[in-house]
């Protein structure tokens, strides 16, 4: 069954709320009944959820609440394995934001590089991502990635890619 963690952060979507939303979904996922997963998929849309003080990370929630949508519209009774499904995007969600932390957009981008060198099985792919690793320099601005988590991160890609 697949869980989910997310950062709480000072504004955030209310995790009853989500809680509410994500479990019938989930639910869902082992189903053959394709009224139910047609259901979870309409709930999932049609979701508004709302925004709080010390919520669940609007950006980890959104992108939970689309892998389990292209998981649902999949084969009904197969519930993909969500490291092989989504690459390194679910370890994207592992990663805190901080008062001062590296740039979160050049970490994403590197991320999603790295997932799609894991995912390709290109060989060219994967030597260009552990270049692009070990050459990693990342800003430190306000809010951005705990650096400690990200250091961790290279570190781990960096030996998936040797």
């Amino acid at each position: 069954m697949i869980s989910f963690e997310f950062s709480v952060v000072l504004r955030g979507y209310d995790p009853k709320a989500v809680d509410a939303l994500l479990e019938p979904a989930v639910a869902a996922l082992t189903t053959v009944d394709e009224s139910a997963r047609a259901d979870a998929v309409t709930a999932l849309h049609r979701a508004n959820l709302p925004v709080v003080l010390r919520g669940f990370d609007r950006a980890q929630v959104d992108g939970a609440i689309a892998s389990l949508t292209a998981q649902l519209e999949g084969a009904p009774g197969s519930e993909p394995d969500p490291d092989l499904s989504d690459g390194w995007s679910v370890h994207m969600a592992e990663f805190d934001v901080t008062l001062r932390g590296y740039d979160v957009a050049a970490v994403d981008r590197l991320v999603e590089q790295v997932g799609q060198a894991l995912t390709s099985g290109s060989a060219a792919a994967r030597a260009e991502a552990a270049v692009a690793v070990r050459q990693a320099v990342f800003a430190v601005k306000f809010r951005g990635y705990a650096r400690h988590q990200i250091d961790r991160f290279l570190q781990q890609a960096a030996r998936e890619l040797a």
